[in-house]
């Protein structure tokens, strides 16, 4: 009966194998029927596809000649361009025209996994058939890069020629490419399909002006934006600024490398979302006499998720009902007054389920017992933290009784400060009791070693059934890995993977490192 479903239903059933290219090429070989309506699903992200290690470069070879068996002999006939006049004189093109139109499956692309894929291609060809390629000379670039360029060009104009929805779009903007090969906005009958663009990724430092002027006339609801690098054109982010304010249905915003220049035209262009935003993430940017959480508290107050990653630090004010919402937190390598931490926790409450924060007591005294009282709900905590804040790790256990995982790091363990074994070791102990049920990943890197015995102790009274256990270990190392079994042996649990090992030179022989996964 499969056989005779309707091509809606067919359509809806293949959409869920859209990422499993070797399940839909099995539905092509069942019937016409079959095929007719499994082909559009599976072309429809084959740059995606096989742009993961288990397709072969022979493989991504295939893909591209069949999507240049497509084009007919003068639509490879541009400005300063390829020029073929037959497809004899394309190499590995088929002279059969294909079954299908593929370029009109395609809804979305990356254009380095395009180029990637072209270059596999004329890897592939003979010196004969590379010579056959004629083409316009682009200077400071030699012949092959010139024909591996021209071609993804070509290949990309005539998928938007083609293509009736482009909804997922990435482009490259670095010095060695020309400008004229990002400017997709401008080539010929792309602007329709472009409009239907949802996700765009835009990589490079290079110019890219022109290209946010373009896009802020085409596209108006954009979903997901994620920019590597404002440009060197749009020094004061004017340009990306008029592209964001032009978005409708805004939700998540990436930005890395934006400078103390750039960022107070982004965040205000970001406050005109109308409170539609919901991930929010800044990455390795300058926030230098600029107080950004002043603005989004009041403009993005539903946030759901808030990163600030390498940012140093920022000093803000904040209002006191900022971000209600707020689900995600990561903090990591950034730094915010306590009092401006405290605030968000409070109003974030039960909703706050994962955060990353430096909670060293010199900077952040009692930080983690903060995060119990305000937050009893989280599920993942992932903090920077010494020995002498250990202890407040019995309040966050004791509060946050749906804990899954927790992840210590900090400065590791040195030999000549490790005086008093035994006060280190009932750091751990004395968790054996108030360790929740729901750990499942329990991750201790930072300035705490533990003997086997101290070890055994706490895992035969730990309630948790953990899937990993890591730490740094003092002593024999063997001897942690023999109680690490006893308690799989009692939890009848199967280990995965066990990584064992001194991690620094002979004088620190008696320190070692220990992961354990269970099945």
């Amino acid at each position: 009966m499969a056989a005779y479903l309707t091509a809606d239903c067919l359509a809806n059933i293949f959409s869920y194998f859209d990422a499993d290219p070797h399940s839909l090429h099995s539905f092509l070989l069942v019937n016409r029927h079959w095929c007719i309506n499994a082909v559009p699903i599976l072309w429809r992200r084959t740059f995606f596809i096989t742009a993961h290690g288990y397709f072969s470069s022979k493989s991504r070879c295939r893909l591209i000649t069949t999507y240049l068996s497509c084009l007919i002999s003068n639509s490879l006939n541009s400005d300063g361009g390829i020029t073929i006049t037959s497809h004899n004189n394309f190499p590995s093109a088929r002279q059969i025209q294909p079954t299908f139109d593929y370029a009109s499956f395609l809804r979305g692309f990356d254009y380095f996994q395009v180029f990637h894929a072209i270059g596999n291609w004329y890897a592939y060809q003979s010196s004969e058939k590379k010579q056959s390629i004629k083409f316009s000379k682009i200077i400071g670039m030699d012949d092959d890069e010139c024909k591996i360029l021209l071609t993804t060009k070509e290949l990309i104009k005539h998928i938007l020629s083609r293509s009736p929805v482009i909804d997922y779009l990435a482009l490259d903007s670095e010095a060695t490419i020309p400008s004229d090969f990002i400017s997709i906005g401008n080539f010929q009958n792309a602007t329709n399909c472009l409009a239907y663009i949802r996700t765009f990724i835009c990589r490079g430092n290079s110019n890219k002006l022109d290209l946010y002027t373009t896009f802020a006339k085409i596209v108006s609801n954009a979903e997901n934006i994620t920019i590597h690098g404002i440009g060197s054109d749009d020094s004061r982010a004017e340009g990306l600024s008029s592209f964001i304010r032009k978005q409708r249905n805004l939700s998540k915003f990436v930005l890395w490398d934006g400078t103390k220049e750039q960022l107070p035209n982004v965040i205000k262009a970001l406050s005109f979302n109308h409170g539609k935003l919901k991930y929010l993430e800044f990455r390795f940017c300058s926030f230098e006499n600029f107080k950004p959480l002043e603005l989004l508290a009041t403009a993005c107050s539903e946030l759901t998720t808030l990163k600030f990653i390498q940012c140093g630090e920022i000093s803000s004010n904040i209002v006191p009902s900022s971000f209600p919402d707020l689900e995600v937190l990561d903090l990591q390598g950034t730094y915010f007054s306590a009092d401006t931490l405290e605030t968000i926790f409070r109003h974030a409450n039960i909703d706050l389920r994962s955060i990353n924060i430096e909670a060293n007591s010199h900077r952040y005294p009692h930080m983690i017992e903060k995060l119990a009282s305000y937050c009893p709900n989280l599920t993942k905590i992932h903090a920077r933290l010494s020995k002498d804040g250990m202890s407040q790790l019995i309040s966050l256990f004791r509060s946050c009784t749906h804990l899954e995982t927790i992840i210590l790091q900090g400065q590791l363990p040195d030999r000549l400060n490790m005086f008093t074994q035994d006060a280190i070791d009932n750091l751990l102990i004395n968790l054996r009791e108030v360790i929740p049920a729901s750990l499942k990943n329990f991750v201790i890197k930072t300035d705490c070693a533990f003997t086997a015995s101290a070890v055994d102790t706490f895992l035969r009274e730990c309630k948790a059934n953990l899937n990993r256990l890591e730490f740094i270990s003092y002593g024999n190392i063997w001897q942690h890995l023999n109680v690490i079994k006893k308690y799989a042996r009692r939890r009848r649990l199967e280990i995965k993977q066990e990584v064992a090992g001194n991690y620094r030179e002979l004088l620190m022989r008696e320190l070692g490192h220990v992961v354990v996964e269970f099945e």
